[in-house]
């Protein structure tokens, strides 16, 4: 039999939806791999009480063997916050150093191999901000941990098997997009693009959809950044001046993609199964059609690691932490997700 990957998931903000999501998710963990918690051992063992969770939080030190009772969940504590720091809802400096560390552990148990992939729970980058550490969020740490030059954001919205399929009812398939650009102002979008970034992105994707999705050829779409993708230059010259120009490029370079296309008409395209992903261009025009068809289910994936990483696709949601209320359904899917890549990357060598 095969050894199971182990993933690691890190807790997030104490404070937030993060110790909920992962404990109501890991009740059906998904198959095929094994779960270390990175976090606070005091705030899930709460937590898991007033879930009336049947998970057994436990303190697990590097070594140790994992548990067989799939009731037992090991925690690496990395924190021991006091009462006051780790109130639901009530977002602390001590807890937002306390999830960097998390994330920071983490990345480093994947890179020696500890972990064979990691999953992040939300943090808050205003308490990063305040605990001292300026970085925007969770992508940009993971590719300053690394020492990555290029990463990109994609958005898975296809749920794991075991979730079942409710998005390819009615012949529709999941949406995967992929950003160049992410937290912009929408102004300043046009002067960040380039013809090298375009192109960058979707070799990145190109590469990230072969090795861990198994597709030989993905088929990528690129969105234009204008009304029509500029109408030959009516309503803009980025398409003409940035865009084709890495598209072809990256034909050149053996990517199967077309390009630049209507944003209007694209993601319809793309869900009726004729691209694998779409390459968009600013932030929203990613997460509109993705959040419209996979609210629940979407999961934000780093590209461009060397490890594998994968996220539910919502916040802190400090409003609702510590009522019981939060989905576990893309923790669920980020799992699943990063499961499956773990299990194929094992296979492929």
């Amino acid at each position: 039999m095969p050894i199971k990957p182990v993933l690691g998931v890190t807790m997030g903000d104490p404070t937030g939806v993060g110790p909920e999501v992962i404990l109501k998710a890991l009740q059906s963990p998904p198959p095929g791999c094994r779960v270390i918690v990175l976090g606070d051992l005091a705030v899930l063992q709460e937590t898991a009480a007033r879930l009336a969770s049947s998970l057994r939080p436990y303190e697990w030190q590097v070594g140790d063997a994992l548990p067989t009772d799939a009731q037992c969940l090991p925690v690496l504590a990395l924190s021991q916050l006091a009462q006051t720091e780790r109130v639901p809802g009530h977002p602390t400096r001590a807890g937002g150093d306390a999830s960097y560390r998390y994330v920071e552990n983490g990345v480093r148990f994947t890179l020696a191999g500890t972990l064979d992939g990691l999953v992040t729970a939300p943090i808050s980058k205003a308490m990063w901000q305040a605990s001292g550490h300026p970085y925007p969020g969770h992508t940009e740490l993971l590719a300053a941990l690394t020492d990555t030059t290029e990463v990109r954001m994609m958005l898975d919205g296809s749920p794991p098997p075991f979730l079942g399929d409710r998005q390819r009812r009615g012949g529709k398939r999941p949406l995967r997009v992929i950003l160049v650009t992410t937290h912009l102002p929408l102004a300043q979008v046009p002067c960040a693009l380039s013809c090298e970034r375009i192109e960058t992105t979707i070799t990145v994707a190109a590469t990230h959809l072969h090795r861990f999705y198994g597709l030989p050829q993905p088929r990528l779409a690129v969105a234009g950044l204008n009304p029509h993708a500029g109408e030959a230059g009516a309503f803009g010259d980025e398409e003409q001046r940035l865009i084709q120009p890495a598209v072809e490029q990256a034909r050149s370079a053996g990517c199967n993609v077309v390009g630049p296309l209507p944003a209007d008409t694209v993601f319809v395209r793309a869900v009726r199964g004729e691209f694998d992903a779409v390459i968009c261009q600013y932030h929203d025009q990613a997460l509109i059609p993705l959040k419209l068809l996979s609210w629940e289910d979407g999961v934000n994936v780093t590209l461009g690691l060397p490890i594998i990483r994968t996220s539910p696709d919502h916040g802190t949601a400090f409003d609702i932490a510590g009522q019981n209320k939060a989905s576990p359904r893309s923790m669920q899917a980020a799992f699943g997700l990063a499961a499956e890549m773990t299990q194929r990357t094992q296979t492929a060598r």
